[in-house]
């Protein structure tokens, strides 16, 4: 039972701001540096007069300036890296948004928005452990900022599992996980649709340590949830469902199985007609996936599902059909040559030897 998120890049509309060239750069260094060189050979009393009041209150305000300045300087810096790494985004150059997302980090590291993009972008890019730094930065501001029963900080909590699920720390990801569970149910409520992701995600992990009682419970629970909520998508309904029929399959529980996978097929075959291709391409890549795992009745019911999904309407030359079809065929006659091949050992075992 696979269950798959990915972050969402959020782009912030900054516009890049106006910069001299480089040689312009360089130049107004090189000007500052010559006025420090002319700075030494004034008299100390004429740098920086000791008791004079007018000097000092205008002095307090030009090094505020210089601190501003500053202060604008890296703002700007850091705005440009940030719109240059979205920019790399768009053209697809991972390389340059990682750079350039780093240099934005660096140059303010308790931003907020940066620390997202970069936490994004870490993990789009498969560097886990550095989208992990970025998001516990991130959360750890966030609670500092809104405290802790906050919408926005159980979100950055549940991004925090999805890291460490994708690092296999499956202890860590079902600790932060229901942390973030529970502090759903005491904002929005314990029937809030909110919760059937994390409900989900928890029943992913309980099957994985073999807690099956508590993974049906918490797939029964999501499905609740949302046909109690009449602002809940169908769509959502109809993949718990799926997902609690897989489960039943697996726990080799067929009758169960068969009701719910009647109901979902029957939802399936009146959604439209490209929304029915997407899913018979996911039930393929799912089916696949449970035959690497080696549960072999979980892959024969994805197949299964796509040809009653398409056959009828698309015809036996339909490609999801056909690939089915020859999947369906091909475990068929695994199972055949497994089952002549137990034949045989059981003969030769009962062979009396001379």
């Amino acid at each position: 039972m696979v269950i798959k998120r990915f972050f969402m890049v959020g782009i912030l509309c900054l516009a890049l701001p106006a910069y001299a060239d480089e040689s312009a750069v360089i130049n107004d260094h090189d000007h500052r540096s010559r006025a420090g060189l002319m700075m030494t050979n004034i008299p100390q009393s004429t740098v920086m007069p000791q008791e004079n009041p007018r000097t000092t209150k205008v002095a307090e305000p030009m090094v505020e300036m210089l601190e501003r300045i500053r202060k604008t300087g890296k703002q700007q810096a850091a705005e440009a890296s940030f719109t240059l790494a979205m920019l790399a985004i768009e053209r697809r150059d991972a390389n340059a948004a990682r750079y350039l997302i780093r240099e934005a980090v660096q140059l303010r590291p308790s931003h907020p928005g940066y620390l997202r993009a970069a936490t994004d972008i870490a993990f789009n890019s498969g560097n886990f452990a550095e989208a992990e730094m970025y998001n516990t930065r991130y959360l750890k501001l966030a609670i500092e900022e809104l405290g802790e029963e906050d919408i926005r900080v159980v979100i950055l909590m549940d991004n925090l599992g999805t890291i460490y699920q994708a690092q296999q720390r499956y202890e860590k990801a079902e600790q932060i996980w229901r942390a973030s569970l529970s502090l759903r149910e005491r904002i929005l409520g314990e029937m809030h649709p909110s919760l059937a992701p994390r409900l989900k995600d928890l029943a992913e992990l309980s099957m994985l340590n073999q807690r099956f009682d508590e993974t049906e419970k918490l797939l029964k629970r999501t499905i609740h949830i949302l046909e109690s909520n009449e602002q809940s998508d169908h769509q959502e309904i109809t993949i718990a469902q799926h997902i609690l029929a897989d489960f039943y399959v697996f726990r080799q529980r067929t009758d169960e199985a068969n009701k719910l996978y009647a109901m979902v097929l029957a939802d399936w075959r009146s959604a439209p007609e490209q929304q029915r291709l997407r899913i018979a391409a996911n039930l393929y890549k799912l089916g696949n996936e449970y035959l690497a795992q080696q549960r072999h009745e979980g892959a024969r019911s994805q197949f299964e599902l796509i040809l009653g999904l398409l056959e009828e309407d698309f015809g036996p030359g339909h490609r999801y059909v056909r690939s089915a079809k020859m999947a369906l065929k091909k475990m068929a006659s695994e199972k055949t040559r497994q089952g002549v091949n137990k034949l045989h050992e059981r003969t030769v075992s009962m062979t009396p030897h001379s």
